[in-house]
């Protein structure tokens, strides 16, 4: 009458279950911080790029027009195409000096020109204050 039924059920135990999301969250602690090294790593470089670009247009300017620019979106216009939108990228970045690992946030998003307008800064550094060492 009664047939004798086999519950042949593949799966994970509990306990397998758990080792894998130890793994997993070991992994993700490793790789995490590395992953947002790599992204303030990209950062610093883009600002490095972006201000010796703005400061290889501001040599162009002075010499075309004898005297350095007053504004880095309308001035250097002719020489960087769309400087009037240029801006720094928005996280975390390496500037020499800059604490215990060198990383700071980035607080503004716009570059200027320092007091004499003959270079670009991005928080108020030039482009050789930032990097790693």
């Amino acid at each position: 009458m009664f047939k004798y039924i086999k519950n042949n059920q593949n799966g994970f135990t509990l306990l397998e279950l758990m080792i894998v999301i130890a793994i997993v969250s070991i992994l993700s602690l490793i790789a995490i911080p590395k992953f947002n090294d790599a992204i303030a790593q990209a950062n610093t470089a883009r600002i490095q790029s972006d201000l010796q670009t703005i400061d290889t247009a501001i040599v162009m300017y002075q010499a075309q027009n004898g005297k350095y620019p007053s504004n880095i979106g309308t001035d250097l216009n002719s020489f960087i195409t769309g400087a009037d939108t240029l801006k720094a990228p928005k996280g975390f970045c390496f500037v020499k000096n800059g604490g215990t690992d060198g990383k700071v946030k980035i607080e503004n998003t716009a570059y200027e020109l320092n007091a004499d307008g003959d270079h670009a800064l991005c928080q108020g550094k030039m482009a050789n204050e930032f990097g790693t060492t």
